[in-house]
C-alpha cells in the first residue's frame, strides 16, 4: 500500500480561499448501528456525521481569519496524486485555544462540521 501525503488543504468561504493550515484530521464516521431484533441483531444505516479538525497557522503580518462566520463553505484536502477529498456545507463547530511555543508559529485548532463528503 502506497503512503499518501496531503499536499494542500483549502477552505473556500464566500469566494475567499484560506490555505494557512499546518495539519488536518478527519474525524471518525459512523455508517451503521447495531439494532436488536426479535431473535437476532441487525444493522441500520445511519446518516454520517462529518467532522474535520484543522490546525490553523495564525499569520504574523496579516489579519487572522474569522472562523466564527464560516457557514456553507467547502474544504478540499488535496492528496497530491490526483485524488481529492471534498467536504461541502462546512461550518465551524469549535475554535480551540491558541498555542504559543516561542519557537514555531502560533496555531489554533478549529473543528469543522460538514453536510457532505466525496472522494474525487
Amino acid at each position: 500500500m502506497a503512503v499518501e501525503y496531503v499536499s494542500q488543504v483549502t477552505l473556500t468561504v464566500n469566494g475567499q480561499e484560506i490555505t494557512d493550515f499546518k495539519s488536518v484530521a478527519e474525524g471518525e464516521r459512523e455508517l451503521r448501528k447495531k439494532v436488536k431484533l426479535m431473535n437476532s441483531q441487525g444493522l441500520l444505516k445511519t446518516t454520517p456525521d462529518y467532522k474535520v479538525t484543522v490546525e490553523y497557522v495564525v499569520p504574523k503580518s496579516a489579519a487572522e481569519f474569522d472562523f466564527d462566520e464560516v457557514e456553507d463553505g467547502t474544504l478540499t484536502i488535496d492528496l497530491g496524486n490526483d485524488t481529492k477529498i471534498l467536504y461541502t456545507g462546512v461550518a465551524t463547530m469549535k475554535v480551540g485555544e491558541a498555542k504559543y511555543d516561542g519557537e514555531n508559529e502560533t496555531t489554533k485548532s478549529i473543528e469543522l462540521g460538514a453536510t457532505g463528503r466525496k472522494l474525487s
